[in-house]
């Protein structure tokens, strides 16, 4: 085996181990096998870059588990969505009431009535005149 496949080989081994692994919430989860993928990636490409190894895995695990971590944030949100009970109210029924109002009147009329105001405009008022 040369350098390469071993490097493929034990990133693999690496990804699986820390997919068995987990923490108790999506976000630790997604951080540790993100950054473990990454770690792999980033040691692949730093290795046919110029021989960076190290500090292609580095990078790669970095980047990989800030990733990881916030695709697993949103995996949690939505689970706390999808898990938060949904109440539904039911409307009381309509409640049907006759009013029926009694208007005692004295005895009178409707009449209009003019006001003139100090600059001359005129106002008309309905207005009711007991006897």
């Amino acid at each position: 085996m040369n350098m390469k496949q071993k490097l493929v080989t034990a990133s693999m081994g690496v990804i699986l181990a820390a997919g068995s692994f987990g923490c108790s919430t999506n976000a630790g989860t997604g951080a540790l096998v993100g950054g473990a993928a990454g770690a792999g990636v980033g040691a692949i490409i730093g290795h046919n870059s110029h021989g960076r190894t190290a500090s292609g895995a580095a990078i790669g695990g970095a980047v990989g588990a800030v990733t990881g971590a916030i695709i697993g944030n949103e995996m949690d949100k939505q689970e706390a969505r999808e898990a938060a009970p949904v109440v539904v109210e039911e409307a009381p029924p309509p409640v049907v009431v006759e009013r029926r109002v009694i208007v005692e009147r004295r005895p009178g009329y409707w009449t209009t009535r003019r006001y003139v105001d100090g600059y001359g405009r005129v106002y008309e008022r309905r207005i009711y005149v007991e006897y």
